[in-house]
């Protein structure tokens, strides 16, 4: 074999190898993150604090108490809503929105609520268990995680 054909072959050899890798990786991928979507109805409760206004870091006075209870609803197209009783600082107030969320590369999603509000979530047992915390909240600093569980079984 010339050098030349020598380093056709090479070259050949290790498109395939990177084609293969590449594809090998995205069949992982779906193994590695078996929820691609999120299809139930989720009761929860979650405290934590919550500070309106100023800029992160804030001092602790700041911060007043949260506890929120409800629902929350994923369905197949990536839509969700939610139906929450929420208690600030003894102020309580139903929150009933709708949007939308994604699965992320890492297997989490990120959820978007109608309000602004943005939370992550990490489907645990099989999304028969949802552990969350708010990335975001429109005018506000929020503190706390939560658990939501599935009110009835989860579909694959």
């Amino acid at each position: 074999m010339t050098r030349k054909h020598t380093q056709r072959f090479a070259a050949f050899v290790l498109g395939a190898a990177l084609l293969f890798a590449i594809t090998s990786q995205s069949a992982h991928a779906d193994q590695a993150c078996p929820i691609q979507v999120l299809k139930t109805s989720y009761g929860f409760s979650s405290t934590g604090y919550i500070a309106f206004g100023g800029v992160p870091p804030l001092p602790i006075g700041s911060f007043s108490p949260v506890a929120v209870a409800g629902s929350v609803r994923f369905r197949a197209d990536h839509t969700v809503s939610r139906s929450v009783i929420v208690n600030v600082g003894g102020q309580v107030f139903p929150v009933l929105d709708s949007g939308t969320y994604i699965r992320n590369s890492d297997c989490t999603f990120t959820v978007n609520h109608g309000n602004g509000e943005v939370w992550t979530v990490i489907p645990v047992n099989h999304a028969a268990q949802l552990e969350f915390f708010v990335n975001s909240i429109p005018g506000g600093v929020g503190i706390g995680t939560g658990t939501l569980k599935a009110q009835e079984k989860p579909e694959e």
